[in-house]
This record gives structure tokens, C-alpha cells and sequence, in this order.
């Protein structure tokens, strides 16, 4: 088991990961009134001899290679209710999962008794259940569950999050298994999912019993011209093809460059006002992925331009213009 709070050591650990991989992740969850949903916390990912415990609360940006791994369509992830988990972190940083196993819907197929252990109609087993089942052992959910996993965690809160991912990827291992022995034809397709590219909003419960309300998003509005410096940082970001730090620099100094948000948000107020200057989305994504938090102030306005069909790069004049 490796904790790690660095996204550089975070990338290193996740290419020694080989095959399958348990998944799980947990944040902290506020209980009062329109709390609002806090980002993922802890990302737990797991090969049969190493569990890493990624602690994104602690890092500046979402380490690439957990990216990579997370998004890979070769890799099956295995969980429960993994789906949700994979939307969360699409709300969170835009991370598009792929290759998601459902224990509950692998169990249906692989287990003959399955129906009549959990019943025919039931979506979801949780995860104790299915350890109990087909592991032979006990998972305990104590407190730690509700725990604050943005701070420093301690052994016993290090401990709950391994278990969790590791039980998912030994249940997975058991019910192939299971489904060997039973010669019983296993179908993909039924147990497997995806994120897809679509807005995703976190809605929380409306304490003056009206309909459910989402959490506020930072998006200016929206101006009737392109600034001059959000257009040198879209020119220095699409035509010059400069590193994020390099641009950083030359819109500032280098004994004080500008933030990295900044950038971004100057990059994407240039695209919001101008609809015909050309880009990448997934080149616009990378770029929106280097600071942990321009997701989620961006995301509205990107999955939108995505819903649109921009993103296609396609030469235009005002780019010959700059």
C-alpha cells in the first residue's frame, strides 16, 4: 500500500500497475443545507500487488498517467456503482472514464443464484454485500466513511480506503472465476460503461422545498469584444504553441508570471467572445486540465462548445489577423 500527496510521484507509482484494476474514491460530504458537492478527494486504484491511495485534495493538478489510466478503454475498473464515481470526476476535473465493470451487473451474470441471493429487481448490491458474497469475508464501514478525506489521513482512514478498492478487484478476480466453473457466457457489454462528453451538474436538495438547485459556477459574462489579452493568450496557446508556463511569462515577467487559472480563463474568454477563432477540444481540455480547479469554473461553457460541434480547428481569417 503507497499514499502519496505528489502528482509527480503519483504518475511514476501508476505505471507500475499492470492489468485489471480496482477503483474507488471518496470526498468529503457536508451536511447542512445547499452543501455544496466537494470535489474527489482520494483516488484508490489497485493492481494484484499494489494498492496506491492518490491523494488529489493534496495535489496542484490531476496527475496525467491516473488520467490516462482511468480513461484507457483496455483497462477494465471495477466497483460499485462505478458509473457514478466516473461522473463525479468528470464533474470534478473532465475526466472521461472508460472500460467501467459494474460488480453488481458481472455478479448477475457470472453467479446462477444470483436472483435469489439479492432478487431479481435489484440494481445495485453494495459493496460489503458483495464481499460478503464472493470473497468469504467482512468489509466494515465504520466512521471513517464520513471522515474529512481533504486533510491528512491517518493509518485507520488509509486502511478503509485501501480495503475498498482492493475487495473490488479480488471480487472481480472470484467472480470470473465463478463464471468459469459454471460455464455460464459472459457478456461485456451489459457489465461494462462509460462516460460520455455531456454537462453533468451536481444538484443538492433545496432546504425551501423547491426544486433541486446546483452549486454556482464562476463564468464571466460573457463580453461584446475579445480583449487584447485574452487574444495574445489564445494566439500564444493556438498559433505559437507555447508551454502553459512560457505563456504564464510572456503576459507577465518572469520574476512574476501569471497564475496558471488566469491563463486559462484569458484563453477561454477569448473563445467565448469570438466563435469563429479555431481550436482543438481535446488540445482546449489538456490545456483546462493543468490547473485543478479550471474545470470546474469552465466546464459549463466547454461541454456546451462540445455540444455545439466546435473544436474542429478550422483556419479562419481572424486567426491570419493576429
Amino acid at each position: 500500500m503507497v499514499y502519496t500527496c505528489h502528482d509527480d510521484e503519483a504518475n511514476d507509482l501508476v505505471q507500475t500497475l499492470r492489468g485489471p484494476i480496482g477503483f474507488d474514491m471518496e470526498w468529503r460530504v457536508l451536511y447542512y443545507p445547499k452543501a455544496p458537492e466537494c470535489p474527489t478527494a482520494l483516488i484508490q486504484v489497485c493492481d494484484k500487488n499494489v494498492i496506491l491511495l492518490i491523494h488529489i485534495s493534496s495535489m496542484a493538478r490531476f496527475p496525467e498517467k491516473l488520467k490516462e489510466l482511468i480513461e484507457s478503454k483496455d483497462i477494465p475498473k471495477m466497483g460499485v456503482n462505478i458509473l457514478n464515481d466516473g461522473n463525479k470526476l468528470f464533474r470534478d476535473f473532465g475526466v472521461l472514464s472508460n472500460n467501467l465493470v459494474e460488480l453488481t451487473d458481472l455478479a448477475r451474470q457470472a453467479d446462477p443464484d444470483f436472483n435469489e441471493t439479492f432478487g431479481a429487481d435489484r440494481c445495485l448490491v453494495s459493496l460489503a454485500h458483495v464481499v460478503a458474497r464472493y470473497c468469504g469475508k467482512t468489509l466494515p464501514k465504520g466512521k471513517e466513511r464520513t471522515s474529512n478525506w481533504e486533510a491528512k489521513l491517518g493509518p485507520t482512514m488509509l486502511s478503509y480506503a485501501a480495503n475498498d478498492a482492493h475487495c473490488a478487484l479480488t471480487a472481480y478476480q472470484n467472480l470470473l472465476k465463478m463464471a468459469a466453473d459454471h460455464k455460464r457466457t459472459l457478456t461485456p457489454a451489459k457489465y461494462t460503461t462509460a462516460v460520455s462528453f455531456r454537462v453533468l451538474e451536481y444538484k443538492a436538495p433545496n432546504s425551501s422545498g423547491g426544486p433541486p438547485v446546483g452549486p454556482s459556477i464562476d463564468v464571466p459574462p460573457k463580453p461584446v469584444y475579445t480583449r487584447s489579452q485574452h487574444l495574445r493568450a489564445y494566439s500564444l496557446w493556438y498559433r505559437d504553441k507555447l508551454p502553459l508556463d512560457r505563456i504564464c511569462v510572456k503576459l507577465r515577467s518572469e520574476q512574476d508570471p501569471l497564475k496558471v487559472g488566469t491563463v486559462i480563463s484569458y484563453v477561454l474568454g477569448a473563445l467565448e467572445s469570438n466563435t469563429s477563432l479555431p481550436f482543438e477540444m481535446t488540445k482546449l481540455l489538456e490545456l483546462v486540465q493543468k490547473d485543478k480547479w479550471s474545470w470546474k469554473r469552465h466546464r459549463e461553457f466547454i461541454t456546451k462548445m462540445e455540444s455545439e460541434g466546435r473544436g474542429k480547428a478550422t483556419l479562419s481569417t481572424n486567426l491570419r489577423a493576429i
